[in-house]
């Protein structure tokens, strides 16, 4: 044991850009104390390892986790490696864990959607396009535009939680189990709603075309040029799967109007022009610029950030976030699966403000 929290200190102070002397500041013991611990000569006690928890942003658990124990059926596939940022890393351990034991507790049936690999776009065009169609098929829906694909996926049972997360150019990540079934982050930090939804899609791409690819651990995997190949592939398929191209060139005939239709199909001006330019209509740099300068004289010289949306931008409220995950949280409630302090710490309420909602909802729930 002195051995697995040596290590974890030692890991989860670097990832904050601690030195010995602050950590031992924050916890309120000695630098010397924090250098016995790390070097496993002695053991904190109970009160000492909950105030280095505190301090390093994570909990107990974590603290006396070891490194390569997490959860046994789960994979994880991640564009960005977090060997850096080892709390991110133990968060999306624990939020994983918990969504996995709700789930369980209400006896909801999990899902992953079926795996067929595909590593490059150039010459599976059409085999992408038609997982697309078949994928929007197991949604129960057409051609039309999707009005809420996180409730969609979150219908046949897909794990999504979306998350505010402050790591720079940090979308989103997947994590898959034959067992327990698949489940995607998606950051909502500073990311407009448009972007959400191609994350989402994004990643279940990745689930349905790079399922070996999935590790134990989230870390980065292959080269470059390989990942750059499965980047385009999952983007490929988010396109594809938002705007399905029969619906599209038919829209296209009806208006040429970038903004009509990207409202049309609820995606971003930026998933309408790469379309266009795949169809040889435009020129990607030349439309994009054209956009950008329009934008910036009808708005007093600002500047259309890639962070941006083009107006009108999806509304957020009609995208509420987590509804099957908070489901789960009240169903485990209302079963006696947790207790009213966990689920008030789940839902981020006082206890108190638990039992108000908890009224709300037996007065209207249907009898």
């Amino acid at each position: 044991m002195k051995e697995i929290i040596a290590g974890n200190l030692i890991r989860y102070r670097k990832s904050l850009g601690l030195s010995q002397e602050q950590l031992a500041e924050q916890a309120g013991v000695t630098r010397q104390s924090i250098n016995n611990y790390e070097n496993a000569k002695t053991l904190p006690d109970s009160k000492i390892l909950s105030a280095l928890a505190n301090a390093l942003g994570i909990t107990l658990d974590d603290l006396l986790r070891s490194q390569g124990e997490g959860l046994p059926n789960f994979r994880f596939r991640a564009y960005v490696t977090f060997d850096k940022n080892a709390q991110f890393a133990a968060q999306m351990l624990r939020m994983l864990q918990t969504y996995n034991a709700l789930e369980q507790a209400v006896g909801l049936p999990t899902y992953t959607p079926e795996s067929t690999p595909c590593h490059q776009v150039e010459g599976n065009e059409k085999h992408i396009q038609t997982i697309a169609a078949l994928f929007r098929h197991r949604l129960g829906l057409g051609d039309a535009p999707i009005a809420n694909l996180f409730q969609s996926v979150e219908e046949i049972g897909l794990k999504v939680l979306r998350q505010s997360i402050p790591i720079k150019d940090f979308f989103g990540l997947s994590a898959c189990s034959d067992i327990e079934g698949a489940f995607v982050l998606v950051n909502t930090h500073n990311i407009t709603i448009e972007r959400q939804l191609f994350t989402l899609a994004h990643e279940i791409g990745h689930l349905i075309f790079h399922r070996v690819e999935y590790q134990n651990t989230l870390i980065e995997e292959g080269t470059k040029e390989e990942e750059k190949a499965r980047e385009k592939v999952a983007n490929y398929f988010a396109s594809h799967l938002l705007v399905p191209q029969a619906e599209f060139e038919r829209m296209y005939t009806l208006t040429q109007d970038i903004v009509k239709l990207k409202r049309h199909f609820r995606v971003s001006y930026l998933v309408i022009l790469n379309r266009l330019t795949e169809m040889g209509i435009i020129d990607f740099a030349k439309e994009k610029a054209k956009i950008c300068a329009i934008y910036k004289k009808q708005h007093d010289g600002a500047s259309l950030q890639n962070s941006m949306e083009l107006p009108p931008a999806l509304p957020a409220d009609d995208y509420p976030e987590n509804e099957r995950y908070e489901f789960l949280i009240w169903q485990s409630l209302k079963l006696g699966k947790i207790s009213e302090m966990k689920a008030a710490e789940l839902l981020n309420l006082t206890v108190e403000k638990l039992r108000v909602r908890r009224q709300e909802n037996e007065v209207y729930a249907v009898a």
